[in-house]
């Protein structure tokens, strides 16, 4: 479990950090002089999507102790890997949506909240 812990700490806090560089630095631009520079737009999504797993990952696994203390921990850390990149995908798909102008972000959290809720109710 304290590997589990580190290593999701040492990723949340190395993406973070990247972010806050990356940032900072001024050649670090989403558009050149030719057009978008994807590869920027890229790595800062990756390093986002990477950041909101880790984090999303950290609470569900801090629930799920305080809630189900009698599960070993090798089930609750697949568990919570599971539900935090599920969630996470889910909130790249909204993003992604709302990117293209297809549905309103707002939106698209309100079906995101209905479908997970609807997972457990169903």
């Amino acid at each position: 479990m304290i590997k589990y812990l580190f290593t999701t700490g040492f990723t949340l806090i190395f993406s973070v950090g990247f972010l806050y560089y990356l940032i900072q630095n001024s050649n670090f631009i989403p558009n050149g002089a030719v057009g978008y520079e994807w590869i920027n737009i890229l790595v800062f999504f990756f390093l986002v999507i990477v950041g909101v797993a880790c984090l999303l990952n950290f609470i569900i696994f801090g629930i799920r102790k305080l809630l189900f203390k009698r599960l070993p921990d090798d089930v609750q850390i697949k568990r919570s890997i599971r539900y935090s990149l599920l969630l996470t995908l889910g909130l790249l798909v909204v993003y992604l949506l709302h990117f293209y102008h297809i549905l309103g972000f707002l939106w698209g959290l309100g079906i995101l909240i209905v479908v997970i809720l609807a997972l457990f109710v169903i």
